[in-house]
């Protein structure tokens, strides 16, 4: 028990590792060659958009920026984060299969290149998480936005769902009501229809005038009859409507507790990265 507790602690701990911004020491290839760098993640995959948000970084009308095959070469720039001297740099992105990326920038002050032992070492590598988070906390809250709308929308339909199913359970229990109401009416119509029937077959009575009641009861008695058909009818359909909105109504919680799911997850993502 002891071991699977454990298991599961370095499982989650890798999980929260995994969706934090970490700069570390690296070497890259760039078009230029390889070069030492520094290494930061960053969650999104879109290379024009931390390239820009890079050039962004750096002060205008300082230095050149060229750009080369998707990389961004530096040349006396100034990123006053780091340091007051010019700076050269080499940027690269490389995509990563989980719609992430990894930011390569390799700083050169003054022909040196910036290692852990270098003086601006700490700030470059301040520089580098907080680039890292100011891109990947606006792709991730509209990540959040995009999911909280996904849950939002399936919790509407089965709210959509359940008071369609509350009026359909109320015009049921209408036409009940009509039906009962109905039935009796039918029987008064009925029992005055073997009473005007009897008198005509009798003989007595005014002929033409229980002719028209006969007439009368007799539209009385069809529409009834199908009144309360048609309720039955409809009462029938309700119920099968009321069945089938149910099982979506089931199949759509299964999906809410999958987005909901989502939710947590990017919510825990944007947690970490913050």
């Amino acid at each position: 028990m002891k071991k699977l507790i454990t298991l599961g602690l370095i499982l989650f701990s890798g999980v929260i590792l995994a969706q934090k911004v970490n700069v570390e020491n690296a070497k890259y290839k760039f078009i230029s060659g390889e070069k030492h760098a520094l290494k930061v993640n960053i969650f999104t995959d879109d290379i024009k958009d931390i390239l820009k948000a890079f050039q962004k970084e750096l002060e205008k009308e300082v230095g050149t920026v060229t750009e080369q095959k998707k990389e961004l070469i530096l040349d006396n720039v100034m990123i006053k984060a780091i340091t007051e001297d010019k700076i050269d740099a080499y940027v690269a992105v490389k995509k990563m299969k989980d719609n992430t990326s990894e930011l390569y920038v390799s700083f050169e002050i003054n022909n040196e290149i910036i290692e852990p032992k270098s003086k601006a070492y700490k700030k470059a590598e301040q520089f580098m998480e907080k680039l890292s988070k100011d891109i990947s906390i606006v792709v991730i809250e509209k990540e959040l936005d995009k999911e909280e709308k996904a849950l939002k929308k399936l919790q509407n339909k089965v709210n959509d769902l359940e008071d369609k199913n509350k009026k359909l359970e109320q015009d049921s229990k209408d036409r009940e009501e009509d039906i009962k109401k109905n039935k009796n009416k039918l029987k008064e119509v009925s029992d005055d229809l073997k009473e005007v029937n009897k008198k005509m077959n009798s003989g007595k009575g005014k002929m033409d005038k229980l002719a028209k009641d006969k007439e009368k009861l007799d539209k009385d008695h069809e529409k009834l009859s199908d009144k309360i058909s048609k309720d039955e009818k409809k009462i029938k359909d309700n119920k099968k409507d009321i069945e089938s909105n149910n099982k979506d109504i089931d199949k759509l919680k299964n999906d809410i507790k999958k987005q909901e799911k989502v939710v947590s997850d990017v919510n825990d993502k944007l947690k970490a990265v913050k």
